[in-house]
């Protein structure tokens, strides 16, 4: 069915669902971006809590970035002699940032607990400097553990794609691949050729859809998404226990209660995945049962609102939300570390706005 506009239908969705990434992802790069030139200029006030969030902001940039630019391969009316090959690698690639995003959280979670238990239970043994000086060689090589895998993961998913790709294409085809997208059943090349997440179902109908690497993404996507979701509600459960048990001894001054404990402000950070990523995890699951994906249209648009605001929800929740952070940006107050022993991932807990 064609539209006043000469579009059939599913052009017209895969326009929509396109522009919707690119609209909402320009504020997850704005967000995120803003993270990381503020942390890198005023690194001397932030002090220590500038490497994680540096970090965490820079992959969520990278994720939306990369997401974004294979939104706006779908936007010519006409497939560029590029955009399959730019597709096949790109959404992989954005993927990849997320899950470095998603590790970063869990060690953010892992770096609060730390900071907020060891302090108290070695303050009379040493001084905090030397547990901080000790907590940063531990956790750099978490870091770049946190960085090299899903890039590892990523560089063997993508060659053992190419491999499968040059063993079933026959070479008498290959050279007519960039150039056209081969369907089946009433599929158009457009909604073939179309560069959406998750957008081909494990059972498409499009011939050029690997359906074992598109159901690998899927299982590995609602893998790592509940392993973080139940990684940190376990970390900041027991955290909040510790919380209480420290209250309940009259271990806490006064300054550093606060009515709702450490929940009030960690449950955003769990939030923020919960939130961002339900959509997508719903349509994996429903990608399974379901054979056609126009059905799911609304989920569709559900799913690229929801996805592509993580870094912009991240922004908020891990930097402009926390008073320490905005105190150190702007200058009101001394560098963080220099005049107190509560170390930032414990203000950020314990500090709500």
């Amino acid at each position: 069915m064609k539209s006043s506009g000469g579009l059939s239908d599913e052009e017209e969705k895969i326009t929509a669902l396109s522009w919707i990434y690119v609209s909402t992802l320009s504020l997850s790069l704005i967000g995120s971006c803003s993270v990381v030139v503020v942390s890198i200029i005023k690194r001397r006030y932030l002090n220590e809590q500038v490497k994680p969030l540096l970090q965490l902001a820079l992959a969520d940039f990278l994720a939306s970035l990369v997401l974004m630019c294979t939104a706006i391969i779908n936007l010519p009316y006409e497939m560029w002699p590029l955009s399959e090959k730019l597709c096949n690698n790109g959404l992989p690639l954005s993927l990849a940032f997320y899950c470095v995003s998603f590790l970063l959280v869990i060690v953010y979670a892992c770096e609060s607990a730390l900071a907020f238990q060891g302090w108290r239970e070695k303050a009379e043994q040493e001084s905090f400097e030397i547990q901080l000086s000790r907590r940063r060689r531990r956790f750099c090589l978490v870091y770049v553990i946190a960085w090299l895998v899903p890039i590892i993961g990523y560089l063997v998913y993508i060659n053992t794609f190419r491999v499968m790709e040059a063993t079933l294409v026959p070479a008498n085809k290959s050279a007519h691949m960039p150039d056209t997208t081969h369907v089946s059943r009433g599929s158009s090349a457009r909604f073939c050729g179309s560069c959406i997440l998750f957008l081909h179902l494990t059972k498409d109908s499009c011939t050029t859809v690997d359906s074992f690497h598109a159901e690998f993404i899927h299982v590995f996507t609602l893998s790592i998404v509940l392993i973080v979701i139940i990684s940190c509600t376990v970390v900041y459960c027991r955290l909040q226990s510790c919380y209480r048990h420290y209250e309940n001894t009259s271990m806490l001054t006064m300054s550093q209660r606060h009515p709702g404990g450490i929940w009030s402000s960690a449950r955003y950070m769990i939030l923020v995945i919960i939130f961002c990523w339900t959509p997508a995890l719903v349509l994996i699951c429903l990608s399974f049962a379901q054979s056609q994906s126009k059905h799911l249209f609304p989920l569709y648009v559900i799913q690229a609102l929801s996805v592509s605001l993580q870094g912009f929800l991240n922004s908020i929740v891990y930097a402009w939300r926390r008073r320490n952070f905005r105190d150190a940006v702007l200058g009101e107050r001394l560098p963080l570390m220099a005049y107190s022993n509560r170390a930032f991932f414990e203000q950020s807990l314990n500090e709500p706005s």
